[in-house]
C-alpha cells in the first residue's frame, strides 16, 4: 500500500510540475518585450497600436502602428504632433480585412486600388527627429516608393506576429517583423 501511495504521490507531483511549466511558458510569451525589425535592425517597443473601423460590409479597416515611441493619450488624429518625443523609427500598415469583427489572420498583398482584403497604404519611417511632440524631419518610404509586397498576420490570444516584405524603387527589398500585443486605440474616423 505504501508503494502505491508513493507512486500516486509521484504522479501527482509530476502532473503539477508539468502544468506549472506550461503556465510559465504561456506567461513568458506575453511577458516578452515586443519589438519590430526593419532589415535586420531590432527596435524594442512596449507594444504596437491598432486602430480599427468596422461597418456593415464584409470588410473592416485596420491601421497598425509599430513605433519605438508612443501615440499620445492612445489617440490618433492624423497629425504629426501626436507622438512622444523619443520616437525615432516607425512602420504604419493600413489593412483591409475580410472580417467584420477583427483583423483576420492571413497574408495580405500590397494593393492600393481595391476594396478587397489587402495591404493598402504603407509607410516606413526612419531617422525621425521630434520636437515638442511633433515630427520635424524623417526619412520616409511610402506608396510612391513601394512596387510590391505583403504582410502576414498571425495571432495567438492577444499576441500578434506580423511578417512583412516590400520591393521598393530606390531602397531595394525592405523586410521586417513584429511580435507582441497591438493596443487598441481610438477608432478611425470615416
Amino acid at each position: 500500500m505504501k508503494k502505491l501511495n508513493i507512486i500516486i504521490g509521484l504522479l501527482t507531483l509530476i502532473t503539477m510540475l508539468s502544468c506549472s511549466s506550461d503556465d510559465d511558458r504561456q506567461n513568458e510569451i506575453f511577458q516578452t518585450d515586443s519589438e519590430f525589425s526593419i532589415n535586420g535592425t531590432n527596435y524594442s517597443i512596449s507594444n504596437g497600436f491598432i486602430l480599427s473601423s468596422f461597418d456593415a460590409t464584409n470588410n473592416s479597416r485596420h491601421a497598425i502602428y509599430l513605433l519605438n515611441g508612443t501615440i499620445l493619450n492612445n489617440e490618433w488624429y492624423g497629425a504629426g504632433c501626436d507622438f512622444s518625443n523619443n520616437l525615432t523609427q516607425g512602420v504604419i500598415f493600413n489593412i483591409t480585412s475580410n472580417s467584420q469583427t477583427e483583423l483576420a489572420e492571413g497574408t495580405y498583398n500590397y494593393e492600393l486600388s481595391t476594396n478587397e482584403a489587402s495591404l493598402n497604404e504603407t509607410n516606413i519611417s526612419t531617422n525621425i527627429v521630434m520636437e515638442n511632440n511633433c515630427i520635424i524631419s524623417l526619412n520616409d518610404i511610402d506608396e510612391d516608393q513601394i512596387n510590391s509586397g505583403s504582410i502576414t498576420v498571425e495571432r495567438l490570444n492577444n499576441s500578434y506576429t506580423l511578417t512583412f516584405s516590400f520591393m521598393t524603387t530606390d531602397f531595394g527589398n525592405i523586410s521586417g517583423s513584429y511580435q507582441g500585443k497591438l493596443q487598441l486605440t481610438q477608432d478611425l474616423s470615416d
